[in-house]
């Protein structure tokens, strides 16, 4: 049975807590160069109820940290000793034209210039020097007030309310968040902020493909996500810090299965199907400049990819029951080697140093040798093969078969089958978690649980509702629909017969939360990670692509001991950054109290500019608004008519109470959908004379776009 946990804490908080977690469950050795965005939402659903302690006058030129003058700002509270500073990232420095433009990242080795990727750290150490680890640290960069520099109560009032997540106060930058990405039916990706409260919308924002996407893969430093587009014959790159789309890699034929070697430097796609010239095999991009560096023929069929620490990729060819080995320096095949009938899955175990091939027409798995380079050995199971995973450590296999209603447990020390699990029916995607392997099956609307620390003892399994449906025929990507949170004790599943995401904690007997498809159908997960990471002992940091020029006051909260202080940051003007604007006009709210009463018309207004000049922008007789019900698929498509004075308005009925999604797009101007910031209007119940206050619309807080 699965182990029973009280949770006194609410969602929010939990996921929030989880997040700031993160850094001691999975601490980082590196700077995470670039992983923060500008163009943030609130923070932690968390409130100190006493000020936490500050640094005094008298404290903040103490002479802690002395020994090292980089940490130019420094403050002593009560007893601890905490440095900040920012650090210039010389990584990806790129000035090329292509498919995918790389704005420069440096203009000097210290001056910190808008659009430059750089890297924030906070250091802490106890009375007596020694460094401070496994803190719980929230940090954000907000505008000073009038150029001035926040005082204590400033700084306290300022990190009350973006703990509370306040919609009328979100800062320019959140350094803790992270997002989840689902990977939709529809073409396009919806990015949902899970840390939000139940009241609102958890939807940041929806980027639309040009085609549906089959699989993703994010780059180490999570700066892109490149997604395959079968029907287009295209890859596409998304910009994981801006949540742009950036342009789209021609590939031809139907590129499908999409993997990053392990050094980030080539981005590898199977080819499953000839296009014209387009051979059946993988094609390599650069990573970097999107380039097609090499196209390799291997054979027909569908091609799953995996890598060896010698620089070798291993290429599936389903119908030719082949996989090929391919140098990743030469990026030329050496040679190809029998894996059975039809192999579907394959994956690298660094402690046997062997690739294991699972093959769907005859159960076999086929086990290769990275340093013979031959297959060495098999393990004889039964036809209907469709997932194979190893654990992290690469000492247990799990593979499943979607005939038998099973998964199969193997040691890769002995090469032997040690334990079978029955699952429910048409089991076909598996993924990991620190303490479970968990198992969707097509079928059936629940996901099974196979515990990790009981392997090889007990066939016992535990079982939990992934929803009202089974994911059936929407399931088919290979993008996996199950992501581990950052805390490694829970997940987000997707399921595309529900269009929705479930959020499981591990202990309980059902989700604990469920997150609407906002009108897609999400069919695949991914999380990128924007939070603070302790990087060294006592050091934390976060990558962030710095926001437009100004002065900033950096607050920073800690849990316990409690403590609040706020530093200062200058963004300068970036001198080498053209100012040419993505679109030609930019989009202000006229109210920001946009909550209405259902059932009565609600008349929106909004002022568009000139982006160059901040002059009004009129008489633009195409400005289109799509208004969209956040919580359920009703979509309404309206007109802005222009009022003068570069403004427009229009009007609808908001039939139901919930939260609406305004989006505007002038085909003239060539402006698509979500390009501009969205409003957003509440539609409530109450009697129009109980309506309180409203909070700032969300376009309003889009503005810091």
């Amino acid at each position: 049975m699965l182990r029973l946990r009280f949770l006194s804490l609410t969602f929010v908080v939990c996921l929030f807590l989880a997040g700031l977690n993160a850094g001691a469950v999975q601490q980082r050795t590196t700077v995470p160069l670039p992983d923060d965005n500008p163009n943030k939402v609130a923070a932690p659903d968390q409130k100190p109820q006493e000020a936490p302690a500050t640094a005094g006058a008298a404290d903040s030129g103490a002479a802690a940290l002395a020994g090292d003058a980089s940490w130019r700002q420094r403050a002593t509270i009560s007893g601890i000793k905490i440095g900040f500073r920012g650090v210039v990232s010389l990584k990806d420095v790129i000035i090329k034209t292509g498919p995918v433009p790389v704005s420069l990242n440096e203009v000097t080795s210290t001056e910190m210039v808008e659009g430059q990727q750089a890297v924030l750290q906070f250091k802490f150490a106890d009375a007596a020097g020694a460094p401070m680890s496994g803190l719980k640290m929230a940090a954000w960069m907000d505008p000073m007030q009038g150029e001035k520099a926040a005082d204590a109560a400033t700084c306290h009032k300022k990190i009350q309310s973006f703990l509370q997540m306040q919609l009328s106060a979100r800062p320019e930058v959140d350094l803790n968040t992270y997002y989840v990405l689902a990977l939709t039916r529809e073409p396009s990706i919806m990015v949902i902020d899970p840390r939000v409260g139940f009241s609102t919308s958890k939807l940041y924002t929806i980027i639309d493909l040009p085609a549906p996407g089959a699989d993703w893969v994010q780059a180490r430093n999570a700066s892109r996500v490149f997604i395959s587009m079968p029907g287009s014959g295209q890859v596409g790159a998304l910009d994981a810090v801006t949540f742009r789309y950036l342009g789209n890699v021609n590939i031809g034929g139907k590129p499908v299965r999409v993997a990053l070697q392990p050094d980030g430097k080539y981005l590898w796609v199977g080819v499953d199907a000839p296009g014209g010239s387009t051979p059946s095999g993988v094609a390599v991009v650069d990573a970097s400049t999107l380039e097609v560096a090499a196209r390799i023929a291997t054979g027909k069929g569908h091609h799953e990819i995996t890598f060896d620490e010698s620089q070798n990729a291993y290429v599936t060819n389903q119908d030719e029951g082949t996989v090929s080995l391919i140098s990743t320096q030469k990026l030329a095949k050496v040679k190809d080697l029998p894996a059975g009938r039809g192999p579907v899955a394959l994956a690298y175990s660094a402690r046997s140093k062997s690739v294991y091939v699972a093959g769907q027409g005859d159960g076999k798995i086929t086990v290769i040798s990275a340093e013979s380079q031959d297959v060495t050995s098999s393990l004889a199971a039964k036809p209907g093969l469709t997932a194979l995973i190893l654990t992290a450590d690469g000492r247990w296999g799990f593979v499943a078969n979607g005939l038998e209603d099973n998964v199969l447990l193997f040691d890769t020390a002995s090469g032997k089958f040690i334990q079978e699990y029955q699952v429910d029916r048409s089991p076909d995607q598996l993924a990991l978690t620190t303490s479970y392997v968990y198992v969707r099956a097509r079928e059936s609307d629940h996901v099974r649980l196979i515990p990790l620390s009981d392997l090889g003892k007990t066939s016992h399994t535990a079982e939990f509702p992934a929803g009202q449906k089974a994911p059936g025929a929407l399931g088919d990507l290979p993008a996996s629909p199950v992501v581990a949170s950052l805390d490694g004790d829970s997940a987000f599943i997707a399921n595309p017969g529900d269009r929705r995401i479930y959020f499981y904690q591990e202990g309980m007997a059902a989700p604990m939360q469920s997150i609407e498809g906002y009108g897609k159908t999400p069919a695949a997960v991914m999380i990128v990670d924007r939070s603070i990471h302790e990087t060294e002992p006592g050091v934390y940091s976060v990558g962030l692509r710095l926001p437009k020029p100004g002065r900033y006051d950096v607050p920073i909260f800690v849990d316990s001991p409690s403590l609040s202080h706020c530093f200062e940051f200058s963004v300068m003007v970036n001198p080498l950054l053209k100012k040419k604007n993505q679109v030609a006009v930019d989009l202000h709210p006229v109210k920001t109290n946009l909550q209405v009463r259902a059932g009565e018309s609600a008349q929106v207004q909004f002022r568009l500019t000139d982006a160059d000049t901040d002059k009004p922008r009129g008489a633009l007789k195409d400005v289109e608004v799509t208004v969209l019900l956040a919580e359920g698929l009703r979509q309404m498509q309206l007109d802005a008519e222009p009022v003068g004075e570069g403004l427009y308005q229009f009007t609808f009925t908001p039939p139901q109470p919930g939260v609406y999604y305004a989006t505007v797009q002038i085909p003239s101007l060539k402006i698509r959908r979500n390009q501009l910031p969205y409003l957003m209007v509440r539609a409530v119940e109450a009697q129009a004379s109980e309506i309180p206050p409203a909070e700032k619309s969300g376009a309003d807080q889009t503005k810091k776009q």
